[in-house]
């Protein structure tokens, strides 16, 4: 019994360090993750999205590779020099009575210079427009990430404050549960009050997981954005929150901003200009070209010999270096190509239409964002008076319904049902203030008006 009783004590240390060596792992992972993850501010999110963020860094290197490529087609312009080196044999086998052997070297050099080409000046034009185009993508690259990293924020915000409500009412509910627990206990109400009660915190219970969830999800989209992890980003003042709709610069209408400044119609600009030059390029294909040439030719190391039929083979001779130089001007006219040019002309005009019709489909659904933003924040304004006068009328509804409660003219469920009813008009209404600067933002956005600033001024309007 006693080596029995030693083998067990034997076995059991060691899996208790399995254990113990499996939860200072999982401990060690959840505090290294509690330090590197941290709260983040508005204007933090949005620097360390510029610094680090994928799609921006890709809009920035496809300016690079716009400018090769024009710098790839302009060298066309400058000279083009060839130097070739070459070495051969000539056998004629008897064609004249004579079989003659001729060997040789030659080194030559070759000069070539485009005077007109209207080939390569509709191609240059279409390399500077895609530089100009690759620049105008990285600016709406830039102003996109800045409305991206404030939905981010304020996505995750109200995933925050959603839970923070949903904890609230969990606290509510529980503590209203232990007080009809204890008034069970002493008789005073029946069980079915505890039952209700009870099912009420079991419901808010899953909602708070459910929101843990959701606040967890929001954080991955600003880690998409930044590349860090995040714990939480910092609440809104609602002290200094003001519900102001903006109004454009230079007394223009939002409309008549975005036909200007919006991205995605300076974008659709910017691909109509491209197509219309396609048309000029293909066109060029039925113009000549003109350029200069000019070769200087070197041969060296040449050896002849002439065998005469029947006899046998002689000794090489060596023959004479020779040069030739060759300069002139040389003209090209593309006669028939098979119908293959005209093709490519219509192929562009075509092209061309289609860049015309995705710039109306574009503008119209600006027009339409526009018009819902404008409609949504004078909602939302209204919205947000009667969200607030709900929280009073709940506040004041919930006092009323526990006082019922106590001297017995109301159940536990009216009671519960009052604090639910409480905190979701007290999410409503946060809610409603975080629409409101997300619209305001977006209306801006559409406008072309969204600017670091902007950012600056609403991250001094959150809770550190």
């Amino acid at each position: 019994m006693l080596t029995s009783s030693v083998a067990v004590n034997r076995r059991t240390p060691r899996s208790s360090m399995k254990i113990s060596a499996l939860a200072v792992l999982v401990a060690g992972a959840l505090t290294s993750y509690g330090a590197l993850a941290e709260s983040v501010s508005l204007s933090e999110l949005y620097q360390q999205s510029l610094d680090n963020n994928p799609a921006l860094k890709s809009a920035a290197l496809a300016i690079d590779s716009a400018t090769y490529g024009a710098d790839k087609v302009g060298a066309a312009y400058l000279p083009q020099v060839d130097a070739n080196l070459a070495y051969g044999v000539l056998r004629n086998s008897y064609t004249t009575l004579n079989e003659i052997d001729t060997n040789a070297a030659q080194a030559s050099i070759s000069v070539g210079q485009n005077l007109y080409n209207a080939e390569l000046n509709a191609a240059n034009e279409l390399s500077n427009q895609q530089v100009e185009l690759s620049q105008v993508s990285h600016q709406v690259a830039l102003e996109s990430l800045a409305l991206q990293v404030v939905v981010g924020y304020f996505n995750a915000l109200k995933a925050q404050e959603s839970l923070k409500q949903t904890k609230a009412t969990q606290e509510a509910i529980e503590e209203q549960l232990k007080q009809t627990e204890r008034q069970f206990s002493l008789g005073m109400i029946p069980e079915n009050d505890v039952i209700d009660a009870r099912a009420q915190f079991d419901l808010v219970s899953a909602s708070v997981i459910v929101a843990e969830n959701e606040v967890e999800k929001s954080l991955d989209a600003l880690y998409e954005l930044s590349g860090n992890e995040f714990s939480s980003v910092y609440p809104l003042n609602t002290d200094r929150y003001d519900a102001n709709i903006p109004t454009p610069e230079n007394a223009l209408t939002w409309q008549e901003k975005a036909q200007q400044f919006n991205p995605e119609m300076q974008i659709q600009k910017q691909l109509v200009e491209l197509s219309k030059q396609q048309i000029e390029l293909a066109q060029a294909g039925h113009q000549p070209s003109l350029g200069l040439v000019a070769e200087y030719r070197y041969t060296f190391a040449s050896e002849i010999r002439r065998t005469e039929m029947g006899q046998s083979k002689q000794q090489f001779n060596s023959i004479d270096d020779n040069s030739t130089v060759f300069a002139g001007v040389a003209m090209t006219l593309p006669v028939y190509r098979g119908g293959a040019t005209s093709n490519e002309v219509q192929q562009a005009k075509v092209q061309y239409q289609q860049a015309l019709q995705l710039q109306e489909q574009s503008w119209r659904s600006v027009t339409r964002q526009i018009r819902g933003a404008e409609k949504d924040l004078n909602a939302l304004i209204s919205a947000q008076q009667a969200y607030a006068n709900s929280v009073h009328s709940a506040e004041r509804s919930l006092v009323a319904t526990q006082q019922g409660f106590e001297i017995g003219s109301r159940t536990i469920v009216d009671v519960l049902n009052g604090t639910r009813q409480l905190y979701a008009a007290k999410q409503d209404l946060t809610e409603a203030q975080i629409d409101f600067i997300l619209v305001s933002l977006q209306l801006k956005f559409l406008g072309g008006e969204l600017l670091p600033e902007d950012i600056s001024a609403i991250n001094a309007g959150l809770k550190r």
